[in-house]
C-alpha cells in the first residue's frame, strides 16, 4: 500500500496484532496465499501468490479492515484508498527471493529492529527448525463467543490454529514452505538478507557514516517530552498555531525527521511544512 502522510496506520502493539490478524482471516477468505509480510507504522507490505482478481479482492478486504480500525480506535476516516498503488509481478524465482528479503528488511532499514526481533513480520517462520517449538493457545480451546471477542471477526478459524495474547502465529497462516522452496536452503536465504542492501554495505566499506533516522513512535515519543519540558504542556494539541511550526523546525533540525514524517506526527499539511522547512 502506498504510505500514509500524515498520520500512523498502526501506533500500538495491539493495532499490530489487529494487522497480523486481519491478514491471516484474509487468507480464510479469499484462496491467495500470503508468501511474506511486514507491518510497518504507517504502510504494509505483502507478498501474495493467487490470481490477480482473487489478490486484488484479498487486498481491499485488508483494507477495509483497517478502515474500521482507524474509525473505532482513533475517529479517522477517509484516509485509505484500496486500490493497491504499488502493484508488482514477481516473474522469477530472483525476484522473488529479492522481494522477500526487501520486505523483510523494511524495519532494519528503519531502524526499527532487526527482521527477526520485530514480532510483526512473517521472519520467524522461515528455516527456523525451532517454528513448531513456540507454543500458542489452540483455538479449539475457546469457543465461537470467546473467538469473536478475542478477534473481532466472524471469519471462522480453524482448531489447529494457535495464538499467543490474541496474535495468530505466522505457522499457522504465511505459507512459509513455498518461500523455503524458492531459496533452496537457509545459507542462501539469510545471505540474501545480509547483502540485498548494496548501498549500505557500501557506506560501511568506504567508512561513511550512514546518518541516523528515527522512527515515527521514536520520534512521538520526543515530541512528547519537548511539550513537557520545553513547552510546559501535556500534548501538541495545546500548542498554539506559531509554538506548533516552531516544534515542526525543531524535528526537522534536531533529529533529521522528514517533512512526511513531521505531517504525520503533528497534523501539519505537506504545503505548509514545504514553505516551513
Amino acid at each position: 500500500m502506498d504510505h500514509l502522510e500524515k498520520t500512523r496506520l498502526f501506533r500500538t502493539p495491539e493495532d499490530y496484532d489487529y494487522g497480523v490478524n486481519t491478514l491471516a482471516f484474509a487468507t480464510r477468505k479469499y484462496p491467495v496465499k500470503i508468501l511474506c509480510y511486514s507491518l510497518m507504522d504507517n504502510h504494509f507490505h505483502l507478498l501474495v501468490m493467487g490470481r490477480y482478481q482473487d489478490c486484488l479482492s484479498l487486498y481491499q478486504w485488508i483494507i477495509h479492515r483497517l478502515r474500521i480500525l482507524l474509525k473505532q480506535r482513533y475517529s479517522i476516516s477517509g484516509l485509505l484508498s484500496d486500490k493497491a498503488l504499488d502493484v508488482s509481478a514477481v516473474n522469477n524465482e530472483r525476484m522473488l527471493q529479492n522481494e522477500v528479503a526487501y520486505i523483510l528488511r523494511n524495519t532494519y532499514k528503519a531502524r526499527i529492529a532487526s527482521p527477526f526481533s520485530f514480532a510483526w513480520n512473517s521472519a520467524d517462520v522461515y528455516f527456523n527448525p525451532l517454528r513448531e517449538n513456540v507454543r500458542g493457545t489452540p483455538f479449539r480451546e475457546m469457543d465461537v463467543r470467546e473467538k469473536k471477542a478475542l478477534l473481532q471477526t466472524h471469519v471462522p478459524i480453524p482448531d489447529d490454529w494457535e495464538h499467543t495474547n490474541g496474535r495468530i502465529l505466522n505457522r499457522c497462516f504465511v505459507a512459509y514452505k513455498q518461500v523455503e522452496e524458492h531459496f533452496g536452503d537457509s545459507v542462501r536465504f539469510f545471505d540474501r538478507l545480509r547483502v540485498f542492501d548494496i548501498e549500505s554495505a557500501i557506506r560501511a566499506e568506504r567508512g561513511l557514516p550512514e546518518g541516523i533516522t528515527f522512527t515515527d513512535m521514536e520520534l512521538q515519543e520526543k515530541v512528547q517530552a519537548i511539550c513537557v519540558h520545553e513547552y510546559h504542556v501535556n500534548s501538541y494539541h495545546q500548542l498554539d498555531r506559531k509554538t506548533l511550526l516552531l516544534l515542526a523546525r525543531t524535528l526537522a533540525r534536531r533529529f533529521s525527521a522528514t517533512k512526511p514524517q513531521i505531517g504525520r506526527l503533528l497534523g501539519i499539511s505537506q504545503e505548509v511544512l514545504n514553505q516551513l522547512l
